[in-house]
């Protein structure tokens, strides 16, 4: 498709850049902005994605559903699961510029204090909930916020600072169902929360949501915030953007006794024979995904040895932690008939309704295009359940502070507005059930020494005994809440929902039921190398000079919350280490 959006060719690259920043997704388009804000230092941006850049890709609720027109994802089954009757589990992941931020929930999540300061007292010099909260409010601009009051943990646009990322919240519910489940959760010793990134409010709660969306009503991904067309034709002297190539490996040598990566090798998508090498006089910055960046690292001869081996790969480092320590969360959706109006049913059902959207979306920016599927979250700490998993039992405030480690919820609950009654033109509502704190560990593995197949992925979904009770916890939780709304008297009854509240029933339903909720995670661990580690606290590759990962395979462990947010956070702060590092200035 014919696009404006200025990008170099694999043929018409330069022989060198300064930074190569392979993938060209959620973090790689934060870091190629700020990397190229000074004109004297180049960059150039490797993207297996296309630009993709349609008007449907920047409405909210058509953009929401990836596989619209398939051009902006990627997707791949897990290995047969074990624990789940051998089920391979759906995955996906961005595959354009903007990555995962273009066709995920839009869902604007920080997660708590404490989860960054339990990354600080397991060792992460600078990783504390202090430390990042200066990158969540460089890059954004909270749009629910009065700019003359800031906030001092939010950013906002004001004469001084512009965040580029846009988040804000639905100011009114969309559906009637939505107040009910406040109620609900409240009977149910939850409380409400306005704005779940405060570190403010208690670490449960029934949480308001903000979304990525910029104050015209479109989806606010990483592209449109850090890379837009404007800006890369502004630097179009010294940022190169080239889409539709695969990086075949990083190109590995050896300077004054010390390992280091001295540039990439890059193909046109398709095209091996276009194969040719392009070298980073600074560093290469892994930004290709928890799934494709420990890939890259394998292709290149760092990872596990014997693995290496076995793929007939030179071992350039042996690191066992490469690929390793895969996270997800996965969910369980209960679903529930509803009225068709209080539902997206409605859309299929009265399709004259769509077409009033579209004016609604066009003219106002207002209506269902924005895309309200999810308005709530509710975080919880499971151990804090009665032993039913029906309520939360009074906690202590010690129980709640959000700054405190140990208080971290383990279990999420999100109402949407959507379920697999849609086909049948009824209206549906399914709470899923996250589990947010697995401790099941999986792999991501090389198929061949061939950079265009697809890597091995075995998420080892539900293989400890926490996980499996967790999840079971999560679901008699959401039948407990669906209970409070039949007691408000709010017409809603079971559609698809364990056959009964036994241990057995519950785990039968997980395990047809669960899927993943594509929030991959820590398989380039920061941590010490003799801990399993693959990076330190600069995000540097462990005995390779020059080489760095900046995305959500970062996390020693899976973040309880939704990671763009998070993963945006770890490009800004990547950047400023880089640019202290070389400039002796952030």
């Amino acid at each position: 498709m014919f696009t404006s959006y200025p990008q170099v060719p694999v043929q018409a690259l330069k022989e060198s850049y300064d930074y190569v920043i392979v993938g060209g997704g959620t973090a790689g388009c934060v870091l190629a902005n700020r990397l190229s804000q000074d004109p004297t230092v180049s960059v150039l941006v490797v993207e297996r994605g296309p630009v993709a850049n349609s008007f449907i890709s920047r409405i909210p609720l058509l953009s929401f559903d990836f596989k619209s027109d398939g051009s902006r994802s990627r997707e791949w089954k897990s290995t047969p699961q074990s624990f789940v009757d051998k089920r391979e589990i759906e995955m996906v992941a961005g595959n354009s510029l903007g990555g995962g931020s273009r066709i995920n929930g839009m869902l604007y999540t920080r997660g708590l204090p404490g989860e960054y300061n339990l990354l600080a007292a397991d060792g992460r010099d600078g990783w504390s909930y202090d430390d990042l909260l200066p990158y969540f409010k460089k890059s954004e601009t909270d749009l629910d916020i009065d700019p003359r009051t800031p906030h001092d943990f939010h950013g906002v646009t004001v004469i001084l600072h512009k965040g580029e990322w846009s988040n804000r919240s639905h100011h009114s519910a969309f559906w009637k169902h939505t107040e009910h489940l406040i109620r609900g959760t409240s009977a149910l010793g939850i409380p409400y929360v306005e704005d779940l990134n405060s570190p403010l409010y208690p670490s449960d709660g029934c949480a308001k949501l903000h979304f990525t969306i910029d104050k015209n009503g479109r989806r606010s991904s990483t592209l449109s915030a850090f890379l837009p067309e404007s800006i890369v034709k502004a630097r179009r002297d010294n940022l190169a953007i080239c889409t539709v190539a695969l990086v075949n490996r990083v190109e590995i040598g050896h300077k004054n006794g010390q390992t280091v990566a001295e540039g990439i090798w890059v193909q046109a998508l398709g095209s091996p024979e276009t194969s040719r090498l392009v070298r980073a006089r600074r560093e290469v910055i892994l930004t290709a995904g928890p799934i494709n960046s420990p890939q890259v690292l394998m292709l290149s001869g760092i990872g596990p040895e014997d693995h290496l081996k076995e793929m007939g790969i030179p071992v350039v480092k042996n690191l066992p932690g490469v690929g390793s320590n895969l996270q997800d969360h996965l969910y369980v959706p209960s679903q529930f008939c509803v009225p068709v109006d209080d539902s997206l049913a409605k859309l299929q059902r009265k399709p004259w309704i769509f077409v009033q959207m579209i004016f609604a979306y066009i003219i106002f920016g207002t209506g269902l295009l924005l895309s309200p599927v999810l308005e709530l979250s509710i975080f919880i700490q499971s151990r804090l359940l009665d032993p039913e998993a029906r309520r939360i039992v009074t906690p202590s405030p010690a129980d709640v502070d959000a700054a405190l480690p140990g208080n971290l919820p383990d279990l999420e609950i999100i109402p949407v507005a959507y379920g697999e009654l849609f086909r049948h033109k009824k209206g549906a509502l399914s709470l899923y059930s996250v589990t947010l704190r697995p401790t099941s560990l999986g792999t991501v593995r090389l198929s061949s020494s061939d950079p265009s197949a697809s890597p091995v992925v075995d998420p080892q979904y539900l293989s400890t005994d926490n996980d499996r009770a967790i999840m079971r916890k999560g679901v008699r939780f959401c039948l407990s809440l669906k209970e409070q709304l039949v007691a408000q008297k709010y017409p809603i009854t079971d559609a698809h929902v364990p056959m009964s509240g036994s241990d057995e029933d519950i785990d039968d339903f997980i395990k047809k039921e669960c899927r993943s909720a594509f929030h991959y995670s820590s398989t380039n661990r920061m941590a010490p190398e003799n801990e399993g580690g693959v990076l330190d606290d600069y995000l540097q590759v462990h005995g390779v000079k020059g080489l760095r990962v900046a995305d959500s395979s970062v996390f020693p462990h899976i973040l309880s919350t939704h990671l763009a947010a998070p993963t945006v956070a770890v490009a800004e702060k990547c950047s400023d280490m880089i640019l202290e590092k070389y400039n002796g200035k952030s």
